[in-house]
């Protein structure tokens, strides 16, 4: 005789960041080589314009609009992307749909992922250099650094 489960709906839970994300971070793969080329796609996936802001860091000085972290015996710690000079006051608007590449490389081994920081709605005057409150977060899978 077959057993059926049943699950009260009450105790079904969407987290919340699933149900409400409106940004994916496309990484192309799961494992690189150190200093590799990683040309990593951000996607808005929603029906609204959203605001990114810029970084630039001094060793390749490419445009990134996310952090990288590594997983140091169970925690999260940020690493420096070159030596990182933070946000340059410069902010990207992706309207609905749409995607934009951002090719970095790490030389730091390790099981990595990428924040980024986002808010909704189009703000190309965005003030990157004193980020205003109501920002959005998502995180990349994770990836290896070999």
């Amino acid at each position: 005789m077959k057993r059926l489960l049943l699950i009260p709906l009450g105790l079904i839970l969407i987290p919340t960041g699933a149900a409400t994300a409106q940004v994916r971070i496309d990484v192309p793969g799961q494992s690189f080589r150190r200093q590799e080329e990683i040309r990593t796609k951000v996607v808005n996936i929603g029906k609204r314009p959203i605001t990114l802001c810029l970084g630039f860091t001094s060793m390749d000085s490419l445009p990134l609009p996310f952090a990288a972290q590594r997983n140091n015996g169970g925690k999260w710690g940020t690493l420096l992307l070159g030596s990182d000079l933070g946000p340059n006051g410069s902010a990207l608007v992706l309207e609905a749909g749409e995607s934009q590449e951002f090719p970095f490389h790490l030389s730091d081994p390790g099981k990595i992922r990428l924040i980024l920081e986002y808010w909704q709605g189009a703000n190309p005057r965005l003030s990157c250099t004193a980020l205003p409150r109501g920002s959005k977060a998502v995180k990349s899978t994770v990836f290896t650094i070999e």
